[in-house]
């Protein structure tokens, strides 16, 4: 979908505008168009964004933030009789039939806001009027006013003999080989939201990992080699 995204910017020689990325497809996204000498590529899902829109575009273009046709939403609803997390406004706004690759970050903080393809702004303001049981109210706001979340991160370096996922994965949650394999064996393990069984799945730069009852991880950076044979790697957690 993406080279095909590519070839019809390259033949047009007009920008051409992507759904939403997660870091991986914008991984994947630079380097097909690094293989177009006329094309240069340009994200912005917001402030910070993980999960961000790409235009693809002749290299005399330079885009702004209009030009990405998005959205800042701002959920308004009772803090004091409930409390919404990540998994509730992604589940309530799938429910509604909008695709997961039409909806960009979802922020929690003291304020909860998310970023939407601006096509289904007016939809989804009509629709989405509950959440977890409570009655909310959403309310378009300027992206410039887009909050950062409260999640943090840790980063961590190491050496793994290889990039397969259950070496990696028994890194990123510091227990053994055998407790790895059995989390991808029973479907616990996503990598960039899918499902992967395989163990010996070879894992990549920038690819998010998420993992039933622990969190979410992120391979920020692979390395060279040491003198012993084994691969350097940083990522990163989040972790419950």
């Amino acid at each position: 979908m993406l080279l095909d995204k590519c070839q019809q910017a390259n033949e047009q020689y007009a920008p051409v505008l992507t759904h939403f990325l997660d870091p991986r497809g914008q991984y994947i996204l630079k380097v097909i168009v690094g293989s177009f000498e006329d094309l240069d590529v340009h994200f912005y899902g917001g402030n910070q964004a993980e999960r961000q829109r790409a235009i693809i575009a002749p290299t005399y273009f330079e885009p702004n933030a209009d030009d990405f046709d998005i959205v800042l939403i701002e959920i308004d609803y009772p803090q004091k009789f409930v409390t919404l997390q990540h998994q509730h406004i992604l589940g309530t706004i799938m429910s509604l039939g909008i695709e997961r690759e039409q909806l960009g970050d979802i922020i929690v903080n003291e304020r909860i806001q998310f970023v939407l393809t601006k096509q289904l702004e007016s939809y989804i303001i009509l629709e989405l009027t509950r959440i977890k049981g409570a009655t909310v109210k959403l309310n378009t706001i300027p992206l410039t006013n887009m909050i950062q979340s409260n999640e943090q991160w840790k980063y961590f370096e190491t050496t793994v003999s290889g990039l397969r996922l259950d070496v990696v994965l028994k890194e990123m949650i510091r227990k053994s080989r055998t407790i790895a394999k059995q989390l991808i064996d029973k479907k616990r393990v996503k990598v960039n939201h899918t499902i992967i069984d395989a163990s010996d799945f070879q894992l990549a730069q920038e690819d998010l990992l998420s993992i039933q009852g622990y969190g979410r991880a992120v391979v920020v950076e692979i390395g060279g080699k040491t003198k012993k044979d084994k691969v350097r790697i940083s990522y990163k957690t989040l972790f419950k």
